[in-house]
């Protein structure tokens, strides 16, 4: 199942806590909506309700995308309603309630059900627990009664209708298992040590939601009962509806599948414990050689006590988020500069399962220097508290607020339905108002005048004041004496006076002017696809759609040059720093970090990137700010920055990217790819002391020309006039230079000689933990047009994924989520057919051997017409959606139109071509390229794994 990062523990405020010694409790149910007690105009849009028996709804209407619909079913308990015997058992029970109900009790017939439907589970039928909530998901293709009977029957049963097998508990518990190892890791074992030596009797620490191997491979039948039926009660579940619905028909039908739900309460007032106060400061250090890197950080912990939503209590925090806001930019910069020992830092304050208000600031120190690091971090900290913040500080943090409230505002009519759905459960888990955009922005103008520089100042002041600091050290390794260096050296730097932060001037944007506007050479209107294409007098193509399923936003990309294929022979790892480059290193008038002052408050910005066969600069705008986008990115292309500072800071990252190459599977993972590629240096292994070998002139020598004269094509989708949108494309790209005006095939470096099939191959990496992955691989041809392949190749990857999800996790037990894909990379012509499992290394060989039989079925014996629409049902629920998605239109329609036109006529054809798929096809395909004698079997796996107990 889906979890949240931990369910907003594990933000960096909350890893480093330092506690006040009180008992705190968990806040009692609340039956009444928050807008009831509020000045905040709660969005009238929305329905809000409740049944006699108790269980609460909301009903919102909303119409994209058209005819779909997104249930949610919140249950308001998590682990820390667990009690010892029972750790991990309210997220065992979210699996459990897919495995048997009083509507389904064939354990196989629910998710069948829903397949024929076109909902997937996975990507359409969901769920996530956490600390404080469970969170049931299903999202709709479509709003036939057949479709609302069956998902209302299903969110129904979950309520109180799981059947708990002990057959299937036994059964899910292999599953369950193999999920807590999969998510295994030293970052997670060195958080859990960071909690318990930070909170030791808070029950959190002793309440991950993964829970303990212990109690999920010996709890009793009985407690899943008692935690279901104690937690599972009606003043404690809220249902919620979004998406293009009719409120009184919705209404109607969840009375008719919910009323009849006993009424019953819940106790949930777990004592959560009592938290230590009175120690002033005290450094801690935790160490693992297999740390990326080092972290170091500076936080406090103390009670919060919720208080009702309302204008001021949301205001009232303003002053001190500005504050954090500056110390992050501030931060950014430093770490840029020559000498500095970080390459990162942050500040911030959260809270905590409603009842922690948390406050950290945090560096990453570069390799081997997190003893100067704490002087800078106790130093910044410092400087902020003693001397505080400048007006223009204030002013850009403001604008950059402001601008995104009032951005929401513009795009509020075109909210997806799954959007809205998680802003309802936020709201309902943190008992907030849930309110329209157009509130939070006027809740934000009240109160905008009163953050000042002096506001500032002084909340922050008054957070960190008499405040109980931990200081703590995550690094590779430690001694004796690291505690108290690390200790001593914060004191030490306590005693260094510090100055006042610079004053900074204002800039105006250096590129407005690029010479003479263009000529239109042409001017093409496909009236079919919506599109308008352009060629300017330069030779830059350009592609126009105009969309209104996503209010007030554009999306750009410039495809350029060649990217891999013209990248130079055995410079492994060059297209990184290029990359790199070009991002951090700004333009030739202004900085990365002047640029950011300078734009404040705009909707611009890019990134470029390396392709396989081109370079793409990419950027987001709004209709008022695209000539602007145009000139940035104008800008990008004509006067890159090459500073240093980017240089350096990619530098700083090398260590750790080499340590988790060496510690984790990405490393067997990449040994793997450059197999695959048959020792390609564009796709070998990195190595980091080449990596620390090239420089500026290696990144300007490949892409200098590229970016000056290389052919270019622009696409740009979203909510714009084209009509409009030319003389601005003419001013700006068509003011370029002339650049190359076709693409040459460059086939030679196209050819990549992959390895012969059949072949077993193991790859390892150095780890403790043993965490493998075992995988069955089968080439197929692919040729650069070859769409329709490929689709059909995604349909037999779907049926697959089906059989080994049934094999391997419903019927064994042994694997959490098996997988099937295919890829297919157009640029060299390879594509890969691919079923892999985590698992550990003793189920490795297994696991492949049932991954070669469930193969050899198919192609043996072919595929029934029932799982066939059960594969491409939820592909065509896909389909639908992806027409009205900004991303699909640019990414894949529109990117190189120009030089593949082709890939219009694919989507023209697209929706027809899946609803032509048979069942022979996919048997055909599966026949010609499954076979035994075209298998690599493959394990990635550690090459000395310890038996280590977490």
């Amino acid at each position: 199942m889906q979890h949240p990062p931990l369910c907003k523990l594990i933000t960096h405020t909350a890893l480093t806590l330092t506690l006040a010694c009180q008992a705190i409790a968990v806040n009692p149910l609340q039956s009444n909506w928050p807008q009831e007690q509020s000045d905040i105009a709660v969005d009238a849009t929305a329905h809000f309700g409740a049944l006699e028996n108790g269980l609460r709804y909301i009903i919102l209407p909303n119409a994209e995308p058209p005819g779909r619909v997104s249930l949610r079913l919140h249950v308001g308990s998590g682990s820390l309603n667990e009690a010892d015997d029972q750790r991990g058992l309210a997220h065992f029970l979210e699996h459990m309630v897919f495995n048997g109900s009083r509507n389904f009790p064939n354990v196989e017939e629910l998710i069948p059900e829903m397949q024929r439907l076109g909902i997937a589970f996975g990507a359409h039928a969901n769920a996530y627990t956490s600390f404080d909530e469970t969170v049931y998901m299903l999202d709709l293709p479509n709003t036939d009664t057949d479709t609302l009977d069956l998902t209302f029957k299903v969110m129904r049963d979950f309520t109180d209708g799981a059947l708990l097998s002990a057959e299937e508990i036994e059964k899910e518990r292999g599953v369950v298992i193999a999920e807590l190892k999969s998510r295994d890791s030293v970052s997670m074992r060195l958080m859990e040590q960071r909690l318990h030596f930070m909170m030791p009797d808070f029950l959190a620490a002793k309440r991950l939601p993964i829970g303990l191997e212990a109690v999920i491979q010996n709890a009793s039948r009985e407690r899943f009962v008692d935690y279901y039926t104690g937690n599972y009660t009606t003043d404690n579940m809220t249902f919620v509806v979004v998406g293009d619905v009719d409120v009184a028909k919705v209404e109607a039908r969840i009375q008719h599948s919910f009323a009849s739900i006993p009424k019953r309460a819940a106790d949930l007032s777990p004592d959560l414990g009592t938290l230590p106060e009175g120690y002033d400061f005290r450094a801690g250090v935790f160490s693992d050689e297999e740390v990326g890197s080092d972290s170091l950080s500076l936080s406090f912990l103390k009670p919060y006590t919720p208080q009702k939503d309302s204008v001021a209590y949301r205001n009232q925090n303003l002053p001190i988020q500005v504050a954090y806001a500056i110390l992050n930019r501030r931060f950014q910069i430093l770490s840029k500069k020559e000498g500095s020992p970080i390459s990162g830092g942050s500040a911030g304050q959260s809270y905590w399962l409603k009842t922690i208000e948390s406050h950290s600031v945090a560096v990453t120190p570069e390799e081997g220097k997190w003893p100067e690091s704490v002087s800078v971090l106790e130093q910044e900290l410092r400087r902020a508290l003693t001397h505080g913040f400048t007006q223009a500080e204030v002013d850009e943090i403001k604008a950059t607020l402001l601008n995104s409230l009032e951005e929401s505002v513009k795009r509020a009519d075109t909210r997806k339905s799954r959007e809205l759905a998680s802003g309802l459960l936020n709201a309902i888990n943190e008992h907030l108002v849930f309110n329209h955009p157009t509130e939070s922005l006027r809740i934000y103008q009240l109160g905008a005048p009163t953050v000042t520089p002096e506001a500032c100042h002084k909340a922050l002041q008054l957070a960190w004041k008499d405040a109980d600091l931990n200081l703590i050290l995550t690094t590779k390794a430690e001694d004796s004496e690291t505690q108290s260096t690390l200790h001593s050296l914060f004191k030490q730097s306590q005693l260094v006076a510090v100055s006042p932060p610079e004053l900074i001037e204002d800039e105006a944007f250096a590129y407005t002017d690029f010479g003479a506007a263009g000529e239109l050479a042409s001017k093409t209107l496909i009236e079919d696809l919506g599109v308008v294409q352009l060629v300017l007098s330069n030779n830059i193509r350009i592609n126009l759609k105009q969309t209104d399923f996503q209010k007030n936003s554009i999306g750009l990309v410039a495809n350029f040059g060649y990217g891999k294929l013209s990248q130079p022979k055995d410079h492994t790892g060059l297209d990184l720093l290029a990359a790199a480059s070009l991002n951090g290193g700004g333009l030739g008038a202004h900085s990365n970090d002047e640029l950011q002052r300078i734009l404040a408050g705009r909707n611009v910005g890019y990134s470029i990137g390396v392709a396989d066969d081109r370079f793409t600069l990419a950027g987001a705008t709004t209709p008022a700010d695209l000539d602007l986008q145009l000139q940035l990115m104008c800008a990008a292309l004509t006067d890159p920055g090459y500073r240093d500072e980017a240089l350096r800071q990619f530098h700083k990252q090398i260590p750790a990217i080499d340590n988790q190459l060496k510690h984790s599977l990405s490393g067997a993972s990449a040994e793997m790819q450059e197999w695959l590629n048959g020792g390609d240096s564009r796709f070998a292994k990195l190595d980091s002391e080449q990596l620390l070998t090239y420089t500026e002139k290696d990144v300007r020598n490949w892409l200098d020309s590229e970016l000056q004269d290389g052919f270019l094509e622009l696409s740009i989708v979203g909510d714009f006039d084209p009509e409009a949108a030319i003389p601005l494309l003419q001013k700006t790209f068509g003011a370029l230079p002339k650049r190359e005006c076709h693409k040459s095939e460059l086939l030679e470096a196209r050819k990549i000689h992959v390895p012969p099939f059949p072949v077993e191959q193991r790859f390892t990496y150095d780890s403790k933990i043993d965490k493998a992955v075992a995988m069955v691989s089968w080439q197929v041809e692919i040729e650069p047009t070859e769409v329709s392949k490929i689709r059909r190749m995604n349909v037999l990857s779907s049926i697959v994924r089906d059989r080994l999800r049934k094999k391997l996790r419903e019927e064994l037990g042994s694997t959490y989520s098996p997988s099937a894909g295919f890829s297919a990379n157009m640029v060299f012509s390879i594509g890969l057919f691919t079923t892999s499992s985590v698992a550990t290394s003793d189920q490795v060989a297994e696991i492949q051997s049932h991954m070669k039989s469930i193969v050899e079925n198919i192609v043996k014996d072919g595929i029934s017409e029932d799982e066939f629409n059960r594969a491409i049902e939820p592909v065509k629920t896909q389909l639908a959606l992806s027409l009205r998605q900004n991303s699909y239109w640019l990414g894949t329609v529109l990117s190189q139109a120009h030089s593949q036109p082709y890939k219009l006529d694919w989507s023209r054809g697209r929706d027809a071509d899946y609803e032509s798929i048979t069942v022979e096809e996919i048997e055909v395909l599966a026949k010609r390229y499954l076979q035994a004698d075209n298998a690599a079997v493959i394990e990635l796996a550690p090459s000395n794994p310890e038996v280590a107990p977490r």
